[in-house]
């Protein structure tokens, strides 16, 4: 008896194995795995309604129309943790234009800029600071955009009217005269550093009652400091005093790093109001 069970037993062994050996192969296969996907341009938010941003240093996506022309404006936008403490309290509001590293639809590389980076690590700096993003090398075409964003700004924050500031390097010091001009009686001040202008010195004059701040690196190969020199005798020769700073063993790269660590800028820039002497 315990002979024919055990037959019996090796039997079912066998049909099994055989059972087994004829399943289809795609049966004991693994799925594949999913093909990874493209490497996405990093999201940005709608600005909220009601001005209700959060606190610190995010992106936003700003919808410029005029006319038929739709453009989308990716930007920074930092607010102080002392934002909103107090209802009744108004804050500075400082304008950066990045240079030409950052542009693109890559807000990620925004953080890369010399001032917004020092903002993704300080948590109550003294002002409300946005960082516009440019799509293309030049910031002429943005200029539009940007300062509709900056009337938008202004009507949704509890901004100082007469405290906000313009400040750009490289290619954005090119805007920053771009928009200054386009905004005569926005800005409360200027600092333009390593870079040049478009304009002849009859144009600047217009922008002669505002104080001003010019940096450039005597080694700059990027920028001939010659820009930032014409500025400055631009201005002067309209009867303004600009400040100027002139590093002389600095190159491109050192006279930016070198202007927005000067521990006397910000200082002396959120001094500065709207009409009064620089």
């Amino acid at each position: 008896m315990n002979r024919l069970l055990t037959v019996i037993r090796n039997l079912l062994i066998a049909l099994l194995c055989v059972l087994a050996a004829a399943a289809p192969t795609h049966a004991q296969s693994p799925k594949p795995l999913p093909k990874p996907s493209p490497t996405a341009v990093p999201p940005t938010e709608p600005a909220p309604e009601g001005g209700n941003f959060a606190i610190g240093q995010h992106a936003y996506t700003f919808t410029f129309k005029n006319g038929r022309r739709v453009q989308k404006l990716k930007y920074l936008l930092y607010l102080p943790e002392s934002y909103g403490k107090d209802p009744y309290a108004t804050f500075p509001l400082v304008v950066f234009l990045h240079g030409s590293r950052e542009l693109g639809a890559d807000i990620t590389k925004l953080h890369n800029a010399i001032l917004p980076a020092r903002l993704d690590h300080e948590a109550d700096f003294p002002a409300v600071v946005v960082s516009p993003q440019s799509p293309i090398f030049a910031w002429d075409s943005s200029v539009p955009a940007v300062s509709a964003l900056l009337d938008d700004l202004q009507a949704s924050l509890s901004i100082d009217p007469d405290r906000v500031y313009l400040t750009g390097l490289s290619m954005g010091a090119y805007g920053v005269w771009a928009l200054a001009m386009k905004d005569q009686t926005r800005f409360a001040a200027i600092v333009s550093v390593v870079g040049g202008y478009y304009y002849n010195a009859k144009q600047l004059c217009v922008l002669k009652d505002i104080p001003v701040w010019v940096f450039a690196g005597k080694k700059d190969r990027n920028v001939n400091p010659k820009e930032s020199i014409a500025i400055v005798d631009a201005l002067r020769a309209c009867g303004a005093n600009p400040k100027f700073t002139l590093y002389e063993d600095a190159d491109h790269d050192k006279g930016w790093t070198r202007a927005f660590q000067d521990p006397e800028l910000f200082p002396w820039l959120l001094l500065q109001r709207l009409g009064a002497e620089g």
